[in-house]
């Protein structure tokens, strides 16, 4: 006690010391320390603090540090006044008396806590006395607490608000099905700070949300927040569902409720004596009915909803699906009352048919079944089926021209009777596409059963080819394939004379392929002449006439065959030297595709110049004393040039001349130079004048002197054999 007494005493001689220059301003910093942010305050300031809502307190650290100049300060008292919100820790203990503090090396450290009790606006206040021997004074902190505080209310549309609770219910508006109806949600902040709003969800599939606010939305004290829910009835029963805000520290919710007003329609179907139940969209069977014949099935439609109903149409769709003792429309039905309607199924084909009926904004799926004879087509190549519908298309795999394609075509019944195909054929052009493996019609086919046949596709051009398939004329089929190119054509030979031909011959050449083709081909052989003296020659040609000629060659043989059945073809030599060359072309018979070898080989016939030939040798214009002799021949090298006439006397006669050389070599030039001579080859007639002078001695004219004449004629190839001709 005597230690605190001393301090006091101390305490009390430095404060009368400073007492006459005390100030107003207490020696002291206050530094204010919360979640948000650190605050230096000064003396007689306000702490406000604010709280989230009333379950979340807020708590501060206040550090207050000496500033003035004594190297100790003391504390007298440390009190809170003001609202129980506000509750203090960490103050000194001043039982046994005031407590010295070292100035400038320790802090005195408040906790300050607001609890709100209510949303209501709180005040207080911390007040600290201290001592430093002099002066003496009192350092304050003003305390402030606000603290949000949320009310709810609802307005329906058309209605006043309505005050609810959380785990209260708010009711819509009574709202016609399918229309909508607005519900104004009003959240109230009536506290005395703000308030934070972290969202609003809902559920139920009658409502929605409008207008929500942002995450985190902050209310101000004494603001308000609206929204919206929209309520959508899709029918008359309520519809419940629940609306959750969520708040700073907890999730309100509350509960959604709303009715529809309107019609509600109910349906049954009536069959003979049996009544039944259906709902909108459910299937709606007929009876079975035979094709061409009639079964029905009655609708009934009741107003079991709570208000007068508008039915704007009644329809029936599908094949072979009528309606008849329908209501007329626009229909309206008050709550309770009903209507009828027939639908009449008329099958056109076997199997089952759907549709569907429509009675305002309902409709339901209709079928019936009808009885009959279904028939499905398809066609397989190789191991694939393809199906294919009436008016469809089958395609042939591409192939080779002169090659087959091949499919086969079925026919399946499934349906619930036989069925007779009485007729199966193709319309095309041409005989591209066959049929083939089809059997002695007309056929029956079994419910359950099937029939096939085969079609083949055998192209004789490249490119597309179509055709019709038809059945009983009812259904038709188009068939479609390609004709990719035909093989290309084997080697051939040629059989024909071989080494040099004489002139004015008739060899015989044919030829053949290497291997058999499975195509019939066209041709035309070709003969060329090329002289070997520049002058062409006319007799070169096909002992048919002409320089071309056709041939042909049947399908899967080798020889070619010639005009009159002829397996060789004869060829004239002609007279002058030169190559004889035979070049075919080939053609498919059927398409006309070209399948000559783009170098196709040929066949070549020489013909050698040679020394010249006599063909004739003969006596014109004979007189007394003269003659005229002419000579016919041929010189394959269109060339002559030397005539030997050789005389023979007649017996007891002399003559002064016997043999007689004639240089011709420029008069045969002059003549195979001459347009003239083009027509004739080689070949040649001299005529060679003679004129008899002299004495007779037993005979009267010097003409009968000569017996006989020899001729030959040469040139640079050789002489001729002498051919003579007597003058008698």
């Amino acid at each position: 006690m005597t230690r605190y007494h001393s301090l006091f005493i101390l305490g009390l001689i430095a404060l009368c010391a400073l007492a006459p220059v005390a100030s107003a301003q207490a020696p002291f910093s206050i530094k204010v320390q919360t979640a948000q942010a650190t605050t230096i305050l000064a003396d007689g300031a306000t702490l406000a603090m604010q709280a989230d809502s009333l379950s979340a307190p807020v708590a501060a650290t206040v550090t207050i540090s000496y500033t003035g100049t004594n190297p100790t300060f003391l504390v007298n008292a440390v009190d809170l006044t003001g609202a129980t919100d506000f509750s203090m820790s960490g103050a000194p203990d001043l039982s046994q008396g005031a407590l010295t503090y070292p100035a400038r090396t320790q802090t005195l450290v408040l906790g300050v806590r607001y609890a709100p009790r209510s949303s209501v606006k709180a005040v207080g206040k911390i007040s600290i006395a201290y001592g430093i021997v002099t002066p003496a004074g009192t350092l304050s902190l003003n305390l402030t607490g606000v603290a949000p505080e949320f009310t709810f209310s609802y307005i329906a549309q058309g209605g006043n608000p309505i005050q609810v609770a959380p785990g209260d219910t708010m009711t819509m508006a009574l709202t016609a099905i399918a229309a909508t109806s607005n519900t104004v949600v009003v959240v109230t902040n009536k506290g005395s700070g703000p308030g934070v709003i972290n969202g609003v969800s809902g559920s139920g599939s009658a409502f929605s949300l409008v207008g929500l606010p942002l995450p985190q939305t902050i209310v101000d004290a004494g603001k308000e927040l609206r929204f919206t829910v929209a309520f959508t009835p899709a029918q008359l029963d309520p519809s419940a569902g629940t609306l959750q805000i969520a708040l700073f520290d907890k999730t309100v919710a509350f509960n959604l409720v709303g009715e529809g007003s309107g019609p509600e329609w109910a349906y049954e179907t009536i069959q003979e004596s049996t009544i039944s139940a259906i709902l909108s969209g459910q299937p709606i069977s007929l009876p079975d009915a035979v094709i061409g014949e009639k079964s029905a099935i009655t609708v009934r439609v009741t107003n079991v909803g709570n208000a007068d109903g508008r039915i704007t149409a009644i329809n029936v769709s599908g094949a072979g699906f009528t309606l008849t003792d329908q209501p007329f429309v626009p229909l309206t039905l008050q709550a309770g009352m009903s209507a009828t309607v027939t639908v009449t199924f008329t099958p056109t084909q076997a199997g089952r048919v759907s549709g569907r009926l429509r009675i305002g904004p309902d409709s339901f799926e209709i079928s019936g079944n009808g009885l009959g004879s279904v028939l499905q087509y398809a066609y397989a190549i190789g191991s694939a089926s393809i199906t294919v519908q009436n008016n469809g298309q089958v395609a042939f795999t591409p192939v080779a021209v002169g090659r087959t394609s091949n499919v086969r075509f079925t026919v399946n019944n499934t349906g619930t009777a036989p069925t007779t195909i009485g007729s199966i054929g193709i319309v095309q052009t041409g005989t591209v596409f066959a049929l083939t493996q089809l059997a002695e019609l007309p056929v029956t086919i079994q419910p359950g059963s099937s029939f096939s046949f085969q079609l083949g596709f055998t192209p004789i051009t490249m490119g597309a080819a179509t055709a019709t398939l038809k059945l009983d004329n009812t259904q038709t089929f188009t068939l479609s394939g390609t004709g990719n190119p035909p093989a290309a054509l084997p080697d051939y030979r040629f059989e024909g004379p071989s080494g040099p031909q004489e002139p004015l011959a008739q060899p015989a050449v044919g030829f053949s392929l290497a291997q058999a083709y499975p195509l019939a081909l066209n041709g035309t052989l070709t003969l060329n002449f090329y002289s070997e003296v520049a002058a062409s020659d006319p007799a070169v040609q096909f002992a048919t006439g002409g320089r071309t000629t056709t041939f042909i060659i049947p399908a899967n043989s080798t020889r070619a065959v010639f005009p009159n059945n002829a397996t060789q073809i004869r060829v004239q030599t002609g007279s002058v030297a030169g190559a004889i060359t035979l070049t075919p072309t080939f053609q498919t018979s059927e398409g006309k595709i070209d399948l000559t070898p783009l170098n196709p080989p040929s066949f070549s016939i020489a013909v050698p110049q040679l020394a010249p030939r006599l063909l004739g040798v003969s006596i014109t214009g004979k007189t007394a004393s003269g003659f005229t002799l002419l000579v016919t021949g041929m010189a394959t090298g269109r060339s002559v040039t030397q005539i030997e006439v050789q005389f023979t006397p007649t017996a007891n006669e002399t003559v002064a001349t016997s043999k007689v050389t004639l240089p011709v070599e420029s008069s045969f030039l002059a003549w195979y130079s001459t347009a003239a001579s083009q027509a004739y080859g080689s070949l040649f007639t001299a005529s060679i004048p003679f004129t008899m002078q002299g004495d007779v001695n037993k005979v009267t004219n010097v003409i009968d002197t000569l017996q006989s004449l020899s001729v030959t004629i040469s040139n640079r190839q050789g002489t001729t054999a002498a051919q003579s001709v007597n003058l008698k």
